[in-house]
């Protein structure tokens, strides 16, 4: 399916829309005789260029710039247009949380806030779930769903609805995953790739797939991170490529125990390589060096020295510190191996 048709919405959504806004208008006729990048570039620049003046036409342009990762363009639009006011406070927060991790009060503060617009409260719903999510909390979706559902089928402009299904399926990904639930969670993962989405997002999502399918499938999981390298190194995203190479793919190669040619510049998963090979002193050499043990390191160790209280309380910090039931199974799949 070609770029335009993804966009476009289904006859059931084309029922409750009501209001297509300008860029819209634009924006699918240059992907149908543009690439996709050029289609994207020309489109961040009529952003730029001709100011939105009703509100679902500024919803519109704000969540194609932020989704497809033009947050400089994001902070020159709320910052030099007159948009409406309770726009710029979430996105101003959005922006925040790219580079910083909000505090619970800031939560707290956040969620007393009320949004009657559907597109507005759709996104006040979904920032407030980034900042559970950001605080490690990642049931925090549940008592939201409803609300959500709700105000998603009430989104009237096809653009804003289009990039809102995309952040609600990327929010029940990260739901189901971090609770151990991967076979929804792989479900939410596979309708993500069946979008337009950045190099960032594109990258992003095969990596978490990769990790995803870690405890069950080498094969699968292997290829994906393999693509999400591909990916990140076609679109010079050296940070991502960087932690592909040097910690995503030792690590699946060191559970699976398919370490041949396998290294890392990485200690700490050179020292979960040598586990896989049955190196115990060496990783314990290495992992005794370290100042104070992440859980994963923590884990690494009670696997390498075979003491069963590490890996129980590595698995009880997952739980507690990183609100992570899914790699919580790490140190239960390490206490079999003893």
């Amino acid at each position: 399916m070609v770029s335009y048709q993804v966009i476009e919405p289904s006859p059931l959504h084309q029922l409750q829309l009501n209001y297509t806004s300008s860029l819209y208008e634009i924006y699918i006729p240059l992907l149908k005789t543009l690439s996709k990048q050029e289609a994207i570039l020309h489109a961040s620049q009529y952003c730029l260029t001709h100011p939105p003046e009703k509100l679902e036409d500024q919803i519109a342009y704000l969540e194609f710039l932020y989704m497809n990762d033009f947050f400089k363009e994001v902070d020159i639009l709320i910052h030099t247009n007159n948009l409406d006011s309770r726009l710029i406070y979430l996105y101003r927060l959005l922006l925040e949380r790219l580079n910083s991790k909000p505090s619970k009060v800031q939560s707290q503060s956040l969620q007393q806030e009320e949004f009657l617009h559907p597109s507005l409260q759709c996104l006040h719903l979904f920032t407030i779930i980034y900042h559970y999510y950001d605080l490690k909390e990642y049931t925090g979706l549940d008592k939201y769903l409803e609300q959500i559902d709700e105000a998603m089928n009430a989104v009237n402009e096809p653009l804003t609805l289009y990039y809102m299904k995309i952040r609600y399926n990327e929010l029940l990904f990260q739901h189901y995953w971090k609770t151990n639930n991967p076979l929804l969670a792989k479900k939410y993962a596979y309708k993500i790739t069946n979008t337009e989405l950045s190099p960032k997002k594109i990258c992003r999502v095969y990596h978490n797939l990769a990790l995803c399918n870690v405890f069950t499938d080498y094969q699968t999981s292997m290829e994906q991170a393999v693509k999400a390298c591909e990916v990140a190194e076609k679109y010079s995203l050296e940070r991502f490529a960087e932690i592909i190479k040097i910690h995503t793919i030792p690590f699946i190669a060191a559970y699976h125990l398919q370490t041949e040619k396998v290294t890392t510049p990485d200690p700490v998963e050179t020292a979960h390589l040598a586990i896989a090979d049955r190196d115990f002193t060496k990783a314990i050499r290495i992992l005794e060096n370290l100042e104070r043990w992440t859980p994963f390191q923590e884990c690494y160790m009670g696997a390498a020295s075979k003491n069963a209280h590490l890996l129980e309380n590595a698995h009880h910090r997952f739980i507690h510190e990183l609100g992570d039931q899914f790699f919580a199974i790490l140190p239960k799949h390490y206490l079999k191996r003893l």
